[in-house]
């Protein structure tokens, strides 16, 4: 009797273990297949204005960074984006760029950037307190080029998209 009853226990227990190894197998085989799947995703780039203002603050040359404060660096690219969205290229969470462009009905999404950074200049010369231009396009340049580390502008489109 003792070892029928032993026979059992060891024949549940190779179960338990071979149970548990089949759960473990099948929750690796899940999670590297989603990850796999994630990892061939791309994700929409967003635009968080307070982060572009902070990472364009820190690497303002010394004399653009003398002449212009946080608050003007965010006025700037607050009037970038401005002329950004006149042209049809910004964007609302989760829509595509120039659908906005779309819905009014105009064909073309497409925005020169010397037109944008003149149209920044301009407002930047009749504020009340007048910018220094050379530091505005400095911003702008920084803003390109953190725009491009996000991901958020960069690759030429093809000629199928």
């Amino acid at each position: 009797m003792q070892l029928g009853c032993c026979y059992n226990r060891s024949v549940l227990l190779l179960f338990a273990i071979f149970g548990c190894l089949l759960v473990l197998l099948i929750a690796f085989v899940s999670v590297a297949s989603t990850v796999r799947n994630l990892s061939e995703i791309s994700f929409p780039s967003v635009l968080e204005v307070d982060d572009a203002v902070e990472w364009i603050s820190e690497r303002l040359p010394e004399e653009a960074a003398s002449q212009l404060r946080k608050d003007e660096v965010f006025e700037i690219i607050r009037w970038w984006l401005d002329s950004i969205d006149s042209a049809g290229l910004a964007s609302e969470h989760g829509e595509e760029i120039g659908e906005g462009r779309a819905k009014n009905n105009k064909s073309e999404s497409v925005a020169d950037l010397d037109i944008a950074v003149d149209e920044v200049v301009a407002r930047a010369l009749d504020s009340p307190e007048p910018l220094n231009e050379v530091a505005v396009v400095v911003v702008l340049d920084l803003l390109i080029v953190y725009l491009t580390e996000i991901g958020a502008i960069g690759s030429q489109p093809t000629e199928q998209g």
